[in-house]
């Protein structure tokens, strides 16, 4: 007999028993039926609910799957009986039953699967994994170290996280509530993480609670740490290039990227990964910010960028002229950088504060008086002209 006509009898027998539990005085017979019924509703749940968990092996139509859950809603809520997953969860991980994601979370949405405020389900804690990161984060974390599978599994999961997007089950708060950018640095999710970067560029610069980069955390725990850090570089310089990308970001101890990724990864590693990122003729002010933040590193960084120490910063300062505004420099922890100093970089009026290098001197740092008078014989005819300029400012 075919399941058509065994459903039809079913029914035509259900709608005969609901007519005569009108005339009839039997109880027992309709308790029966009713736990016969009850055991019936289970058993299509069941039923249907193991289906879901193997959408990756029977592959229906992703209508077809919305029929199911439309018809057995709890089916969405059927846990399996080895993982202790619900179905949303089960369709990461299988590449075929990935694509079903968006359609289990938008139906679970409305039957609160994993709970109220769960997004059907997405944000359930997966039990079994140590940490209980919720399905969202498993599908933006899944790595493989296999290169032939990591385009379409990579390929699988952003098509998913697009129509989540668009059902708004994916929202721009979660790229740092989730760490989902975090999770997404790693090679073989390379499309995740540029599609996150692109949305919120803002995150490749944002901070755990603990105040500590994310480019930090990733260097420290990712799998394939010099890797992982070569892919934030280059996207940080993408949207931060006048900062040098993330490349001195600090934490709240003072240790910068750059710092970090060597303790990591080794200064030669290290260095190669920078190189990949910014090439030798960069027109970015890399020995500004190097000078500045991680001076032990200068020399390393001098040596592979010779010509940087002729480009101006972002506030339009020449490399003296940045390192001068730091107030780091005296004439007695620094005499050559004094002596080294042209007649018209002595000259030079600082782009941003609009003062003659003697009164950067005066003003920044301890305000070293003998490095001001150094400054002062090498051309004296500067104190006029200072006098001339505040006396027109006032006067304006």
């Amino acid at each position: 007999m075919s399941l058509a006509k065994t459903c039809m009898d079913l029914i035509d027998a259900l709608d005969k028993v609901i007519k005569l539990q009108v005339n009839s005085n039997d109880q027992a017979f309709f308790t029966d039926i009713k736990e016969f019924a009850t055991t019936m509703k289970n058993g299509f749940t069941q039923a249907t609910g193991k289906a879901l968990h193997r959408l990756g092996t029977s592959k229906p139509s992703e209508d077809t799957v919305k029929q199911m859950v439309e018809a057995i809603p709890s089916s969405l809520s059927y846990k399996d009986d080895d993982s202790q997953l619900f179905p949303v969860q089960s369709a990461i991980w299988d590449i075929d039953s990935i694509k079903y994601l968006p359609i289990l979370a938008k139906e679970g949405i409305k039957h609160n699967v994993g709970g109220r405020d769960k997004r059907g389900g997405l944000l359930a804690a997966n039990p079994r994994d140590d940490v209980n990161w919720s399905t969202l984060q498993l599908l933006v974390d899944i790595e493989v170290d296999d290169a032939s599978y990591a385009i379409p599994i990579d390929t699988a999961c952003l098509n998913a996280m697009k129509e989540l997007r668009k059902a708004g089950l994916l929202v721009k708060t979660d790229i740092k509530e989730q760490e989902l950018l975090r999770l997404a640095c790693h090679p073989s999710s390379k499309m995740r993480f540029e599609y996150f970067v692109e949305w919120e560029p803002d995150s490749l610069v944002a901070r755990t609670n603990d105040g500590l980069p994310y480019v930090h955390l990733i260097i420290n725990t990712s799998t394939q740490s010099l890797a992982s850090f070569t892919m934030y570089l280059r996207a940080s310089l993408k949207y931060y290039p006048r900062q040098i990308g993330c490349l001195f970001l600090k934490d709240n101890n003072g240790k910068t990227t750059i710092k970090i990724a060597i303790e990591k990864n080794g200064r030669n590693n290290t260095f190669k990964a920078i190189q990949e990122c910014i090439p030798t003729d960069t027109t970015l002010p890399i020995l500004h910010h190097a000078a500045k933040d991680a001076p032990e590193y200068f020399n390393d960084l001098s040596v592979r960028y010779p010509s940087a120490i002729y480009l101006r910063d972002e506030n339009g300062r020449s490399f003296k002229q940045a390192q001068l505004a730091s107030g780091t420099k005296t004439i007695e922890n620094d005499a050559f950088f004094f002596l080294t100093l042209t007649d018209d970089e002595i000259a030079e009026v600082d782009p941003v504060t609009k003062q003659y290098p003697f009164m950067t001197a005066a003003t920044a740092g301890t305000g070293d008086l003998l490095t001001v008078y150094h400054l002062l014989s090498k051309n004296p005819s500067l104190l006029d002209r200072y006098r001339e300029q505040v006396t027109r400012e006032r006067a304006d």
